[in-house]
């Protein structure tokens, strides 16, 4: 038989894991969610709720979040999240999700599944980490070295141009000092 005294310890000491993770979940800069086995959302952090506006209500569900990425990222995001949930393989994508002013922003979507004593899913842990930055250098660095390969392809057509005209008036001096 349990006392009473033992079940309020037990409920205390519950209660604070979960006021911990909470803190811990809310205090950490990525945006933190939860799903079923299923992909239906069952948990987002106070960061979410901040980037998105959309209350806790509003976020759960199995395909909500897709409606705030950017239209291009749309389709490959289903495709790679549901290869993930068919196979239990980790989940990783870069997408844009749109904040509640309406502005994209560059995130790093990971997911890990959870599993039971029997090997199935119990639950997906997942992060969106804001790499808008780094993505914004990265396209920058990529439009820069397209630039430069131009750049360089311009003056190759350059140099090859001004060898066959160099070669030419070579060519003419030659045949006029042999004359």
């Amino acid at each position: 038989m349990v006392d009473s005294e033992s079940i309020s310890n037990e409920e205390r000491i519950r209660r604070q894991a979960e006021e911990q993770f909470r803190f811990f979940a809310d205090f950490i800069p990525q945006l933190v969610w939860f799903t079923d086995p299923t992909g239906f959302h069952t948990y987002f952090n106070q960061r979410w709720i901040d980037y998105t506006g959309y209350s806790l209500e509003d976020s759960v569900g199995p395909d909500m979040w897709n409606n705030l990425l950017h239209p291009d990222d749309q389709q490959r995001a289903r495709q790679i999240w549901g290869h993930s949930l068919a196979t239990g393989e980790f989940y990783e994508i870069e997408y844009r999700f749109k904040s509640r002013n309406g502005d994209y922003r560059w995130f790093l979507g990971q997911a890990q599944p959870q599993y039971d004593e029997a090997g199935h899913i119990r639950q997906w842990y997942g992060t969106c980490t804001d790499i808008h930055d780094q993505k914004l250098t990265e396209l920058a660095l990529r439009r820069r070295e397209l630039e430069l390969e131009r750049a360089y392809s311009d003056l190759e057509v350059k140099v090859t141009f001004r060898n066959l005209e160099l070669e030419r008036e070579l060519h003419e001096l030659r045949q006029r000092l042999g004359e």
